[in-house]
């Protein structure tokens, strides 16, 4: 079982770097990497120190013989949970997710896929709704070809979306309630091997019909944007 270590501020400074610069880059981070990107204001030495102390305790590995770190699930949950900067969508972001949402809203058909088409078109991750009377699956294709996400994965999630409609009233009763929250890796259930992440929210129409908004991808996916929009898209929905 893990136990999280509290780290010290430069730990916290130097775990958030490597999380944005894989995230970012989608490939393991080295010392040096870190000295080129950002101003510790530390020598490379003190950083290669702090990395061991990171990976002693469970944050990042080290992916087969690459010199560089990689954030494990736990080092991605600790940045989710204490790291992360609330992120603000750009007024331009903002005003086309509301014009986009009140098209929706005035249509009022299939509602359930042309809203996880904005999600996917807006995160470039796959997504997914389901409401009482609609089930929907997008942006596999927006996965299938990333590099940071293995391939037995994308098949699981290719197996998920297949699956989706078994899965729904379960989804529906444990996630309609919950504002947006990120499950990284083995906190995901759907299998004892996931290895990527999934973002799911829930969701409230004006009509009063409960449902779930969920976006899947790479744990290298970007947490803070995607969970900022993930809430935004839904306090629109419901009308807030």
């Amino acid at each position: 079982m893990f136990v999280e270590t509290v780290l010290t501020s430069r730990q916290a400074k130097i775990l958030a770097a490597i999380v944005k610069l894989n995230c970012e880059t989608g490939e393991p981070v080295a010392s040096k990497d870190l000295v080129e990107k950002y101003d510790f204001e530390i020598s490379s030495a003190t950083i290669r120190n702090e990395m061991a102390a990171l990976e002693k305790w469970g944050y990042i590995l080290q992916p087969h013989t690459s010199a560089g770190r990689v954030p494990s699930d736990q080092g991605f949950r600790y940045f989710v949970n204490q790291l992360m900067d609330h992120v603000k969508l750009s007024a331009r972001e903002q005003i086309e997710l509301r014009q986009e949402i009140l098209k929706l809203q005035a249509v009022n058909a299939e509602i359930g896929r042309r809203l996880a088409k904005i999600l996917a078109a807006h995160t470039e991750q796959a997504s997914f709704t389901i409401l009482p009377e609609e089930v929907s699956a997008v942006g596999l294709s927006n996965i299938l070809d990333n590099q940071a996400l293995p391939q037995a994965d994308a098949k699981e999630i290719a197996q998920f979306f297949d699956n989706l409609e078994e899965y729904a009233e379960e989804l529906i009763d444990t996630y309609a309630e919950q504002k947006p929250k990120a499950y990284i890796g083995k906190e995901i259930t759907l299998s004892k091997n996931s290895d990527y992440s999934m973002i799911i929210s829930g969701l409230t129409l004006p009509s009063g019909k409960k449902g779930v908004i969920g976006l899947i991808g790479p744990k290298t996916m970007q947490y803070p944007k995607n969970l900022t929009l993930m809430e935004y898209i839904s306090k629109l929905l419901s009308g807030g």
